[in-house]
């Protein structure tokens, strides 16, 4: 009530105060610039002063002044408790009200949640009936697929027996068919085999009798072979023939290519294969390849000592090559057939070969023929076999290409000692024969 009166006194104060005629404006400067502005509050036409003069600078100042301390102080004060207890009463009544409100929202929320949960649960009632028929129907399903399956099991046992049954009853005959057609085939074999043995019978009968007459007739020249050998023999018992060369020359018949005994070293005697008939004879073959069916990619000492078949494909021996060309001056000579089968030879009248020392190193020259000079290649060589290795290559050429031969830096020119087929000179060569004489 006192703030209110206050606040009305107040007013009329300013509410008096704007009812004066003033015709300046308020100082605006600072106080030091500022002047007393002095105006007449009753006038005549004449703009004279009729009453007293208003100090209107000096009346801004007290009314500040008022309005500072004792206004302000006032109703700042009074006002503040005003709007504080404004304030809390706001308070108290917003509180109320949402008190009020929630109190109404919280009854509407436990209400859903009521009708929810009980929604759920009628739910949840139906859901557990519905699973329960469920688990009737597969109960009922499974009983129903299990009697079927055993109804199919019980059916397929049945159909399978029945089906051995029929397999084995037909099994049965066609085994009894295979024995009736094994039997005819036996009987018709045998009574072949008794023709064929009876045919054969007669055929060995007339292959035995002249097989024989053969016999009786070589035993008879073997006779007489004997005979003159023996003839011979006590004629020449103390010569002993080095080469064929000497079989030759100390002959006093003509000879035949063939097997002959000869003594390299004078004492030991070889068999050697002799050819009689090329270029005048007297040839002592060292090696000799037609077929194939003798293996070349042999072992040193196998090349030392020699291998094959001296009827068929051999290779003399190193150390009887030796023996001989050390004994004299012998030529050597090789004749081949390419694979176009056309013959070619090559003859060189320098020919030997060194002691096991040397490792059996070569020694040719004076070549003539239509070959081709490719040993002068290998000439001063030395011999390598697949388990020793003595030529200059970076590797072992007689096993790099499978055959022992006089190897040099670039493993050969001519080599007609590598595996049937792949013998070279010039070309490839299907048979060749190396053959040395005595000069």
């Amino acid at each position: 009530m006192i703030v209110t009166e206050k606040l009305i006194a107040f007013v009329l104060t300013i509410q008096l105060l704007t009812t004066v005629h003033v015709d300046c404006k308020p100082c605006t400067k600072s106080g030091s610039e500022c002047q007393q502005v002095r105006m007449s509050l009753i006038s005549n036409n004449l703009q004279a002063p009729l009453v007293a003069e208003l100090d209107i600078t000096s009346m801004n100042q007290q009314l500040k002044a008022y309005i500072d301390d004792d206004i302000k102080s006032t109703f700042s004060d009074d006002v503040q408790d005003m709007v504080k207890n404004e304030q809390e009463q706001l308070k108290t009544s917003m509180l109320d009200d949402y008190s009020s409100k929630l109190n109404g929202t919280k009854k509407e929320y436990d209400k859903k949640m009521s009708n929810i949960v009980q929604n759920i649960e009628d739910k949840q009632e139906k859901i557990q009936l519905e699973i329960s028929e469920v688990y009737k129907n597969l109960s009922e399903s499974e009983f129903n697929y299990n009697t079927e399956i055993t109804d199919l099991l019980s059916g397929f046992e049945h159909r399978q027996e029945s089906l051995k049954l029929a397999m084995l009853s037909e099994y049965l005959t066609k085994l009894q068919k295979s024995q009736d057609y094994n039997n005819n085939k036996i009987n018709d074999l045998a009574s072949d085999l008794k023709s064929q043995f009876a045919n054969l019978s007669q055929e060995l009968d007339g292959k035995i009798t002249a097989y024989l007459q053969i016999q009786r007739k070589e035993l008879e020249e073997w006779r007489i072979n004997l005979t003159e050998s023996l003839n011979d023999t006590e004629s020449h018992k103390d010569r002993k023939n080095r080469d064929c060369t000497d079989i030759e020359k100390n002959s006093y018949k003509t000879l035949g290519s063939g097997v002959y005994k000869i003594y390299p070293d004078d004492r030991n005697l070889v068999k050697a294969y002799c050819d009689m008939s090329t270029n005048g004879g007297g040839w002592t073959v060292i090696q000799k390849r037609f077929d194939g069916s003798v293996d070349f990619n042999r072992k040193w000492l196998e090349c030392e000592n020699g291998f094959g078949n001296i009827d068929g494909e051999f290779w003399f021996g190193n150390n009887y090559m030796h023996t001989l060309t050390a004994s004299g001056k012998y030529e050597l000579r090789i004749d081949m057939v390419d694979k176009s089968n056309k013959k070619k030879y090559a003859v060189y009248k320098r020919f030997s070969i060194g002691d096991a020392a040397s490792k059996y190193g070569l020694t040719v020259g004076d070549y003539s023929g239509n070959a081709g000079d490719l040993l002068k290649h290998h000439n001063g060589y030395k011999f390598s076999a697949r388990d020793q290795d003595n030529d200059i290559y970076d590797r072992n050429c007689a096993a790099l290409y499978e055959g022992p031969w006089w190897h040099h830096g670039g493993c050969y020119h001519a080599n007609i000692n590598r595996p049937f087929g792949k013998m070279q000179w010039n070309g490839a060569i299907s048979r060749s024969v190396m053959m040395i004489r005595k000069i």
